[in-house]
């Protein structure tokens, strides 16, 4: 809705509303006394109908009694009962023009005479409309008395009907005259005064009723709807005068936005508060333009310093995404430049590191592929951690195979690299020990266990490959010898050359194992089987096919070394 539309509206029903309140109350009011009155004319009526109704009744008690004084009468007294009595009676009732009739009852309750000859020599009933006493003439005891049956259809007489407006009978809450009536009405009642059960009914058509007051009511919405119009004009044309300045501001700033010509202004010739308006909309604009040529220069620099942002987070992402196919050592090395990533190599002596997952085809056949990745996933991720903690080099993953190597390109000496690769062994195997416990509690029926070969010798490590694809790996003998040595080791175990077992005996404990001479090789090997880590540690760890054992001698009481002698021996001996 436009702003002039909402002026319009607005003054409109500002205009308007105190007048169609008013308007509406007191035709409201109207209506209510209109009502009032017609309910009044309607009582007043009513109250003469009644009146006459209870005349009629008064009259014919009076006409009854007058008959019941009769010396007619006298005829009970003798028992002569002749047809003077019931002669008089019909007299009566044609007189009277009467829906009913009259009954005569003597003391014992029958009918001796009556305007219905049928009525006569039967017992009286109570259904007449009321008595009177028939009395001696001769010494005033009462002979009997008369009674009328009276039908309500005697009182249509006194009951003006009209084409709109209806009299009712209500006796004892039954309708017994008058039609009946569903359309709306207005009605009043009285009840009669000697007959309390009977209650008159006028009714008039409330459409009728009010014929007048709704040609009115037409009348006056027509007037309402004429005077909206006009008040709808006067207010159009008083909010065009208004907001016509305030249009012309909007369709400049329309303008501005649309062409972006900031050059434009609103012409100022009023000195009132629009006026003040439109002066301050130009210095607006005045100022809006000086800040435009400011933003496009910053906007320039901004876009130029954006570029550059987006290229170094994209190559931050990027640097990011490849260290994750990069030993943690390589990558630091080429991004930090102290590693060229061109064709070369070089020759150093280093400690190879191997390990494979015992039977791992036939370990995880019955596994789902879902619980098989979970558990490969675990197992090189945990291996993985324990190898990024000693300082090693993760050359690659071959299936559930590992292969590490230390000296390169970072390395503590010789010795120090092998005796840290061992220890890296060792821990792994506790590991995995503890992951099979792990696993076992899930519900893997087969739990992981790995084999672990360790080789020191001269290797050519760099980068291997063409200008397009490199990889920076280890190539030679000794690594083929480490890879024959993990093959030769046993379930749970850490084997290493007598290359490696020279630089490191000192710090740990090995015994010897079988020579064997690797394919490609002319000399035999000797394997020596790691036991634990040095003579100097509390820790004593075996692990052998069928057996294990973990024992830390500073936490032993006497009582436990002894206890554990007589066990050794006692499985000495089963042996």
């Amino acid at each position: 809705m436009s702003f002039r539309l909402r002026v319009i509206v607005l003054m409109t029903v500002l205009s308007l509303a105190p007048y169609i309140v008013t308007m509406i109350v007191m035709g409201n009011v109207y209506r209510d006394d209109y009502e009032r009155r017609i309910r009044d004319n309607m009582t007043h009526e009513l109250d003469i109908t009644n009146e006459r109704i209870e005349q009629s009744f008064q009259s014919l008690r009076k006409d009854m009694a007058f008959i019941a004084s009769l010396d007619t009468m006298d005829d009970l007294l003798t028992g002569d009962l002749d047809k003077r009595i019931t002669n008089l009676l019909v007299l009566k009732k044609n007189d009277m023009q009467l829906i009913g009739w009259f009954d005569v009852i003597d003391t014992d309750g029958n009918v001796v005479a009556s305007s219905n000859p049928d009525r006569i020599a039967t017992s009286a009933d109570s259904s007449g409309l009321f008595s009177v006493p028939i009395r001696s003439s001769f010494d005033d005891n009462q002979l009997g008395q008369l009674t009328i049956h009276y039908s309500f259809e005697n009182l249509d007489r006194f009951l003006p009907e009209s084409e709109h407006s209806h009299y009712h009978l209500i006796v004892e809450d039954q309708q017994v005259t008058g039609p009946l009536n569903t359309d709306p009405v207005i009605s009043v009642s009285r009840v009669l005064t000697d007959w309390p059960a009977v209650t008159v009914t006028l009714e008039q058509e409330r459409q009728f009723a009010f014929s007048l007051l709704n040609s009115a009511e037409n009348l006056f919405v027509i007037v309402l709807l004429v005077g909206i119009f006009v008040i709808a004009s006067i207010a159009f044309f008083v909010a065009t005068i208004i907001v016509k300045p305030i249009l012309q501001l909007s369709g400049t700033a329309e303008s501005i936005t649309q062409t972006q010509d900031y050059s434009q202004r609103v012409a100022i010739n009023r000195n009132d508060e629009i006026g003040q308006l439109s002066h301050s909309f130009n210095l607006m604009i005045n100022g809006m333009q000086d800040m435009i040529s400011r933003l496009k220069a910053e906007n320039e620099n901004r876009i130029k310093l954006a570029k550059e942002k987006d290229r170094a987070e994209m190559l931050q992402d990027l640097s990011t995404k490849l260290s994750r196919y990069l030993s943690p050592q390589i990558y630091e090395s080429i991004f930090s430049g102290e590693q060229d990533t061109t064709l070369g190599s070089s020759r150093k002596k280093l400690t190879v590191f191997f390990s494979d997952i015992v039977d791992f085809t036939s370990t995880t056949d019955q596994m789902e592929s879902e619980d098989l990745t979970n558990l490969l996933n675990q197992y090189l991720k945990e291996m993985s951690d324990i190898a990024l903690r000693y300082g090693a080099t993760i050359d690659k993953y071959i299936g559930d195979a590992i292969m590490i190597f230390f000296g390169d390109p970072k390395t503590l000496g010789v010795s120090e690299d092998a005796k840290a690769c061992i220890e890296m062994a060792l821990e792994m195997q506790r590991r995995v020990r503890e992951l099979k416990s792990e696993w076992g509690a899930a519900g893997y029926s087969k739990p992981f266990s790995i084999r672990i070969g360790i080789h020191t010798g001269y290797c050519t490590v760099g980068n291997f490959g063409t200008e397009n694809r490199l990889d920076y790996t280890i190539i030679g003998s000794a690594v083929n010898l480490a890879s024959r040595i993990e093959g030769q080791a046993e379930p749970g175990t850490v084997f290493v050359s007598e290359d490696t077992q020279l630089l490191v005996r000192d710090h740990f404990s090995m015994t010897p194992t079988s020579t064997f001479t690797p394919k490609g090789f002319s000399q035999p090997i000797q394997l020596f089987r790691v036991i634990s880590s040095g003579v100097t540690r509390s820790e004593i760890v075996i692990e052998e096919s069928g057996f294990s054992l973990k024992l830390d001698s500073q936490e032993l009481t006497e009582a436990g070394r002894q206890d554990i002698k007589t066990r050794l021996l006692n499985l000495i001996d089963d042996l």
